[in-house]
């Protein structure tokens, strides 16, 4: 099922301006990635659009609320989001352990670390991503 509609409704929905353009410039770098499989690509997009809707919106956490039943998907989904009382380098962490099972989550996280290097421009925010790049790669 390809589920780039609805993610592209749930982010005009629920996400401001800045937002909504930070996740189309993240699965812009999906689509234009070679390395992901055409197999995986819907998906991948699907993912980078709605990647920040648990954390920046009032978008149902909760699975019985959602539109979405995948499992994978909803995985990935999880995995994106970073708990509160985890540590940003140990999310990291997390992500590329499970890169083998959950791959679209892996290929989303790095293109949205890459978007955060090109817009932002605090040291501090570079310097937070530059290593987090370390532990993906």
């Amino acid at each position: 099922m390809n589920i780039v509609p609805y993610a592209l409704s749930m982010a005009k929905k629920f996400y401001d301006k800045d937002t909504y353009d930070h996740v189309l410039r993240v699965a812009t770098y999906i689509a234009e990635n070679p390395m992901i499989d055409e197999d995986n690509m819907n998906d991948c997009i699907a993912l980078a659009i709605m990647h920040d809707l648990y954390k920046d919106t009032g978008y149902p956490y909760h699975r019985n609320q959602l539109m979405i039943q995948d499992e994978h998907f909803l995985e990935c989904m999880k995995l994106l989001r970073k708990p509160d009382d985890m540590k940003y380098e140990n999310y990291i962490k997390n992500i590329k352990e499970y890169s083998n099972i959950n791959p679209e989550a892996y290929w989303v996280k790095i293109s949205d670390i890459k978007d955060h290097l090109l817009i932002d421009t605090s040291d501090k925010l570079k310097e937070k991503y530059v290593k987090a790049l370390s532990y993906l790669l």
